[in-house]
């Protein structure tokens, strides 16, 4: 697991034990989506990537491009994000950053998977539909452990996530320290010394704070943190690549029970979803069991096609 370090004043509150089971690495064996967490992840990465059997799903650029290179064809992409889109549209992307990520999207888009699962309409564009199936982005609980803080549950404003502009960091601290004796919890990472001094002239006028920071926070700790949260903020900014999908964060507000923070009247997509979840609670579209028989079908006859085409 990356490093992840614990500041602020709220630090005593944690529940070591809880924080400990928390952090403590999956029992089964590392998959794709799990290898870039290992120290040093390159070459177990690489390893994984020149040994693949069977059937894989992606769920990110590089390894798409690095499949294409490969010409590896039993494999599945789950197009959760419009990389493109991110890289035009968000800030937190410098100059720098964007040359070698648009080489490995465009090689990316070129790749040729059995198929697509697209998470969200928004993103049909990308693709030939013909090889695509339309998944929501649902949410599964994954862990019942205690409260990670057995004494403020249900008390403290929680903010999560990457934490830069596009994704409301700003406005959430304005809002928190209206009132800085709510105890506010914060766990992501930034991406710069600047954006980390002007968050911390934020926490510097707030009395109870928690910081949990980490180039990747695990997320049965993200998701412990919002059960047991008063208010989960999603304050998005609506920019181009973000108003027209729904958040994973607004997904796992609704099944948790959680209320959020988010800026109603900007975005239909957003305020649609929220009035039918306030009406319909159980709906099983939130959850990923409700749709796993169709998946499971859907693999089955993808891999007949290619067992014929062979």
């Amino acid at each position: 697991m990356p490093p992840l370090s614990l500041e602020g004043p709220l630090v005593k509150e944690i529940d070591s034990t809880t924080f400990e089971r928390l952090i403590a690495p999956p029992a089964y064996p590392p998959n794709l989506s799990l290898i870039p967490l290992q120290r040093p992840w390159l070459p177990s990465y690489l390893r994984v990537m020149c040994n693949l059997r069977g059937w894989v799903i992606v769920t990110e650029p590089g390894s798409a491009a690095l499949l294409r290179l490969k010409r590896y064809k039993p494999w599945i992409w789950d197009v959760w994000e419009d990389y493109g889109a991110n890289l035009r549209e968000d800030p937190a992307y410098r100059l720098r950053h964007r040359g070698i990520r648009y080489l490995v999207w465009l090689l990316a888009q070129g790749a040729s998977p059995a198929g697509y699962l697209l998470a969200e309409y928004a993103y049909a564009g990308l693709m030939p539909l013909t090889k695509a199936r339309f998944f929501p982005n649902a949410f599964v609980p994954v862990e019942n452990a205690p409260p990670l803080l057995p004494n403020l549950v249900k008390t403290y404003h929680l903010i999560t996530g990457n934490l830069t502009e596009s994704w409301g960091l700003w406005d959430a601290l304005e809002e928190a320290i209206q009132k800085p004796t709510i105890p506010l919890v914060i766990a992501g990472s930034i991406k710069t010394q600047q954006e980390e001094a002007r968050l911390r002239s934020y926490l510097h006028r707030h009395k109870a704070w928690l910081w949990l920071r980490s180039y990747f926070v695990p997320y049965p700790v993200v998701q412990n943190l919002e059960r047991h949260a008063a208010l989960l903020y999603g304050l998005y900014q609506p920019l181009p690549h973000i108003r027209d999908k729904i958040p994973g964060k607004f997904y796992e507000a609704a099944v948790l029970g959680v209320p959020l923070r988010w800026r109603q009247g900007v975005s239909p997509v957003w305020d649609a979803f929220w009035r039918r979840y306030r009406e319909e609670p159980e709906a099983p579209m939130l959850y990923w069991a409700y749709y796993e028989p169709k998946l499971l079908q859907w693999v089955e006859e993808l891999m007949s096609k290619l067992e014929k085409a062979s």
